[in-house]
């Protein structure tokens, strides 16, 4: 399945939307420092937060794609957060699993890299983004409501590993 990408501006705002949705396209650098910031709001639970807004944002994105392209199968399903994730330039992601949940292990994750140019390694998982959007993904995939799935970042690029991989399961 490909994606169907209908990129449009509207001339008046200089917006650009894709699939009739608001984007902005994605800068690890940007998307680096969102983390770091929310890492050091821990205070008010500020990953939490970041994983939150991420899933609710996309799995509206997600839910409307599904929809209006009429798809029924979890892996087409799947398949729309997989090419999303790469037509935003956050990265290559590999999905397997099932209604109770999976894995998704990051080839590429252009945030793990941004990450790495800004501040060199970490000794701790960063991709909090990447948990909501798998989230989002697996929610839509299994017509479950938000908050459904747990995802747990399991290994890190930007912690020296080869891969990122995140653990998904039902909440």
């Amino acid at each position: 399945m490909a994606l169907r990408l209908d990129f449009t501006m509207d001339a008046e705002t200089n917006r650009q939307y894709l699939n009739g949705h608001p984007v902005v396209m994605h800068s690890h650098h940007y998307l680096a420092l969102i983390t770091k910031m929310a890492g050091e709001l821990e205070d008010i639970n500020g990953t939490g937060i970041l994983r939150d807004v991420v899933e609710e944002t996309m799995r509206a994105v997600f839910d409307d794609y599904i929809r209006k392209n009429g798809l029924t199968s979890a892996q087409d399903k799947c398949n729309v957060g997989r090419e999303y994730f790469s037509v935003f330039g956050l990265g290559k992601m590999v999905i397997t699993g099932d209604e109770q949940g999976g894995e998704v292990r990051l080839v590429r994750s252009h945030l793990d890299e941004g990450w790495i140019m800004k501040w060199g390694n970490t000794d701790k998982p960063v991709n909090h983004f990447t948990c909501g959007y798998v989230a989002a993904m697996f929610g839509a995939a299994f017509d479950k409501p938000l908050k459904s799935y747990t995802v747990t970042e399991a290994a890190s690029i930007a912690a020296g590993d080869s891969e990122g991989k995140f653990i998904v399961k039902v909440s």
